[in-house]
């Protein structure tokens, strides 16, 4: 039986960032991975905004392949609104080494690092936390902290809220495209990704490779390798070669319980992802941050109470949860739209002192921010939303 202070399950971006933040101050932590190498396999986007960066100590440099400056939002009868392109809004990460540098990061901080170690089986014990491993290791901790996606294990042995709904994703590098390096294409429809939307993400200075995919809704008719092979005919895509495949599950809609005695759940697991967008490392590491400080605070005295930790989920929902619930109001109404809808408000946004405010005002990050700017220029665009949302 090898004996941690803390251990944390899933070596992606979130958990290696949480084990290196309470290795740091001396704690024994192990961290544990189900695949044989970190970062693979890949099932992000891997577009980020800059501030993801002033969590981690490594230089952005090393991973960065390319900069975003705006977007092409493409109504489904291809009308198209055009936002940013003043500043960098977006970074497009190499997320097989984004993972690895905060792993290695976590290593010198004295994080022991598991592979090829899938979860098998939890029992909890008076104070403390005991599991086995698909590799025979026998693990007892204080604290266990559950890093581990979103069909997380830890979540479910501890019978936390599941995530209100999961979006299908499917995506591929490609090579050979013909792109304005510093614009995303994002594409809406029905016919396009039911319940959210496709996107064209350049990941070089040429624009002659992306990063493409979509996500649909539980609901969608067919599966998202059928919408894919669609999406394959774009335009812009017409020459593309395929050189990878990605795809996975996001999962939707904040948790009302993070926690449990001796448990946190944190990122993915914990359904700490952006409704608008999808996106989860930089809403992960913000939540991230409060994970490993109230570990810390519990290690410190001695306390892996249900009612102690509960301070991880006040804090991270005080900072955090707002936004992802604003998030969550706003998919409500977006994935009830139909495509006439669609085309209705890009026209309608396609005027200059609109664009002009959402690209002022628009944060990837903190989409809620935008709301009260947009209403003073389009204060019938709530009224038009809430009809919509009726039909």
């Amino acid at each position: 039986m090898k004996k941690y202070d803390v251990a944390v399950i899933g070596a992606g971006p979130i958990g290696g960032y949480v084990a290196g933040k309470i290795a740091a101050k001396n704690y024994k932590v192990a961290l544990f991975e189900k695949n044989k190498r970190i970062g693979i396999p890949v099932n992000c986007a891997g577009l980020v905004t800059p501030r993801v960066f002033d969590f981690l100590s490594f230089s952005k440099d090393k991973c960065i392949q390319n900069k975003i400056k705006g977007a092409n939002i493409h109504s489904p009868s291809d009308k198209i609104l055009t936002i940013g392109g003043d500043k960098v809004h977006a970074l497009v990460i190499n997320r097989t080494l984004f993972d690895q540098e905060i792993t290695k990061n976590s290593e010198k901080k004295g994080v022991n690092l598991y592979l090829k170690n899938k979860l098998l089986s939890i029992n909890r014990k008076k104070n403390f936390v005991e599991f086995k491993t698909s590799h025979n290791e026998n693990i007892r901790c204080k604290l266990l902290i559950g890093a581990d996606g979103p069909k997380s294990k830890i979540r479910q042995w501890s019978n936390l809220p599941e995530p209100i709904e999961y979006l299908r994703g499917i995506g591929a590098e490609i090579k050979k495209t013909n792109l304005n390096s510093e614009f995303v294409e994002i594409f809406l429809g029905k016919k396009i990704a039911p319940g959210f939307f496709a996107w064209i993400i350049p990941t070089n200075k040429k624009g002659t490779k992306a990063r493409i995919g979509l996500c649909i809704d539980e609901n969608a008719k067919y599966s998202p390798k059928y919408y894919f092979e669609n999406f394959l005919k774009n335009n812009y895509l017409k020459n593309a070669i395929v050189t990878k495949h990605i795809g996975g599950i996001i999962p939707l809609g904040v948790l009302k319980k993070t926690y449990d005695e001796n448990i946190m759940v944190v990122g993915d697991a914990a359904a700490q992802v952006k409704p608008t967008s999808g996106g989860g490392i930089y809403p992960g590491l913000l939540c991230g941050s409060f994970c490993s400080n109230i570990a810390i605070n519990a290690l410190e005295n001695n306390n892996f109470s249900e009612s102690f930790l509960k301070k991880y989920h006040k804090e991270w929902t005080s900072e955090y949860g707002r936004d992802l619930n604003f998030g969550m109001r706003f998919r409500r109404r977006f994935k009830n739209l139909s495509d006439k809808q669609f085309d209705k408000y890009i026209e309608i946004l396609s005027n200059q002192k609109i664009i002009d405010t959402i690209s002022s005002y628009g944060d990837i990050d903190y989409p809620s921010k935008l709301v009260k700017p947009l209403l003073k220029k389009l204060p019938t665009i709530l009224k038009l939303m809430s009809v919509s949302n009726k039909k």
